[in-house]
């Protein structure tokens, strides 16, 4: 699934404009184990893609925007521009939500230098935004593997265009914490680069 977003904007963008530009949908807009996919397309409107993933070895569904426009203002020279946002529904609740956007103007680009500051078991959520910014996404058990536990997730994705030349990267921090303590329990970095 984490390859998606990267497979979606690549295609999204060798058009000068794909899909609808829409806005975030914010944490105050969601609520994680009652909102339901009926929930989201009713603020959002019709999805680009739908379809089921698996994670932590348990099947979701779920419901995907994307907005690219090669005219718009990217976050980095020679960039097209694009967003994107996922929700992710285990029996049609929602567990899950992750945003992407190399748009200048709403850019998830995270300084991923400051990783290894994140310490588990010490480091706080407050500590965490502290260091990275307001989250652009959140995980609720099942889509974290443990109950009890949710992660704050960071991602960022950018697309290149040359002609029919499509290059793409992203890069994905998930912090597992307990919510009963607010301490980082877990850290995974992910970055994959697609020529």
């Amino acid at each position: 699934m984490k390859y998606f977003a990267v497979v979606a904007f690549a295609l999204a963008l060798t058009a000068c404009a794909a899909g609808t530009n829409f806005q975030k949908l914010g944490p105050d807009q969601l609520a994680y184990g009652k909102s339901t996919s009926v929930d989201v397309v009713q603020k959002q409107g019709s999805p680009t893609n739908t379809g089921t993933t698996t994670k932590n070895g348990t099947s979701f569904d779920f419901v995907a925007y994307v907005f690219a426009d090669a005219g718009g203002k990217p976050d980095t020279e020679n960039v097209t521009p694009a967003r994107g946002q996922t929700f992710y529904f285990k029996d049609d609740i929602l567990v899950g939500s992750d945003f992407t956007s190399s748009w200048e103007s709403d850019s998830t680009n995270f300084d991923e230098s400051k990783i290894d500051m994140i310490k588990k078991g010490s480091t706080t959520v407050d500590e965490l935004v502290a260091l990275f910014g307001q989250p652009n996404g959140e995980y609720i058990y099942p889509f974290v593997a443990n109950e009890g536990e949710r992660a704050k997730v960071y991602i960022h994705s950018q697309t290149t265009v040359t002609g029919l030349e499509v290059s793409s990267k992203r890069k994905e921090l998930i912090v597992t914490y307990s919510p009963a303590t607010n301490v980082v329990t877990d850290v995974e970095f992910n970055k994959a680069g697609i020529e």
